[in-house]
């Protein structure tokens, strides 16, 4: 899976093994974390899991089995603390969660912790001091920025695969959004409490971002973008995409106004940008969206840096990075040069296909067979 995102003035594009911190004005790359090919050679319990436990007795002979076969990690995710100081980092084949310091050294890695199944969504709490890290069973663990040897707790649950997942700036509430078209609001730290649901969707939730500390926004399969009260669950506002979207990118100018691009789930014109704003009777309005085309290319991520809007893709099985048409010209050779950083790496796009819902009709047939026998009775 690969990651982008700004976090000025670094723009971070992750890759397989790789993380890259570069400056979007220039060709300097401020600092790279290459992760090793055996985890465990940094301190990754084999065969561990989150709480910590020995194997059961059952379990012996697959560990073993996956002790001989190591896979090599693989980056999941990658996120920056609120206060920059830390980067997370979860890895699918040897799974497990990285914390790296980045200042004052520049990424030196201080804990490294076991994760019982590949993340799906991961955030950091605001003041900086927990990770919440959700997994493909609908599980959200915290972790502690703090205490290193603290066992994980796992704070809720959803019934299927989490894509998102936020908190709150007061860090009262967790919002996570699922492939089950919920979005989930719960109460922080008292998780066994729902606050509410936002509900409205038809199909996964694939993404979310907080506009202020009511406003929720969320994009879907369902092909719409949906404005909530999350606090109250109450749905604010509903545009239509042009095809199912996947991924969003939410650049603010002040707190009225905002840029917001989304990714889609189509070949081509696979990105649609909107500007939002907030009038004085407390309205939000959306731009007639604007398409852009990124002909030949498997468009995976996006992120704004700036004045720019960077696409993650895939050509030739080799990462690449495109700029919208409206960005300014990025120094010259710079992309070439990011794209040479990863050039090793090959890697195919998730299917995401699969995060729809597979449509069974098991009614069809019974009306038949029912329809026949009343035929025949009348004979």
């Amino acid at each position: 899976m690969t990651s982008v995102f700004y976090v000025e003035p670094e723009l971070v594009i992750a890759l397989n093994r790789s993380v890259i911190f570069v400056n979007p004005n220039d060709l300097q790359i401020f600092k790279e974390i290459i992760l090793p090919e055996d985890l465990t050679s940094c301190g990754l319990k084999e065969g561990g899991n989150v709480n910590n436990e020995d194997n059961e007795q059952g379990d012996e002979k697959t560990t073993h089995k996956q002790n001989l076969t190591k896979e090599l990690p693989t980056i999941q995710h990658v996120k920056m603390s609120p206060n920059r100081q830390l980067v997370a980092i979860t890895t699918s084949g040897q799974k497990a969660v990285l914390l790296y310091t980045l200042r004052p050294e520049l990424a030196k890695l201080v804990s490294i912790r076991n994760l019982a199944r590949a993340s799906s969504a991961i955030t950091f709490s605001a003041d900086s001091k927990r990770l919440l890290v959700c997994d493909k069973t609908g599980d959200c663990y915290e972790y502690s920025c703090e205490d290193f040897e603290a066992a994980p707790k796992i704070l809720l649950g959803h019934l299927s695969i989490v894509y998102d997942v936020l908190w709150s700036a007061d860090e009262k509430y967790i919002v996570t959004c699922d492939r089950d078209d919920k979005i989930r609001v719960t109460n922080y730290p008292e998780t066994a409490e729902i606050h509410t649901y936002c509900l409205g969707h038809k199909e996964f939730v694939a993404g979310m971002a907080l506009l202020n500390e009511n406003t929720l926004l969320s994009v879907s399969g369902d092909k719409t973008l949906k404005l909530w009260n999350y606090k109250e669950g109450k749905e604010l506002k509903t545009i239509e995409l042009p095809a199912p979207g996947i991924k969003l990118a939410l650049k603010c100018h002040n707190s009225n106004k905002f840029e917001l691009a989304v990714l889609l789930h189509q070949p081509n014109e696979c990105v649609v940008q909107y500007e939002i704003t907030q009038g004085e009777n407390g309205q939000w309005e959306f731009s007639v969206g604007e398409v852009l085309n990124f002909p030949d290319v498997i468009c995976c991520n996006l992120a704004y840096a700036g004045e720019r809007l960077y696409v993650v893709g895939v050509v030739n099985d080799h990462l690449t990075i495109r700029l919208s048409p409206q960005s300014p010209e990025p120094p010259t050779n710079w992309l070439s040069v990011i794209e040479e950083q990863f050039k090793d790496y090959t890697w195919t796009p998730e299917d995401i296909s699969a995060w729809f819902k597979k449509k069974f009709d098991n009614v069809s047939e019974y009306l038949e067979r029912k329809k026949r026998r009343i035929e025949e009775k009348q004979k």
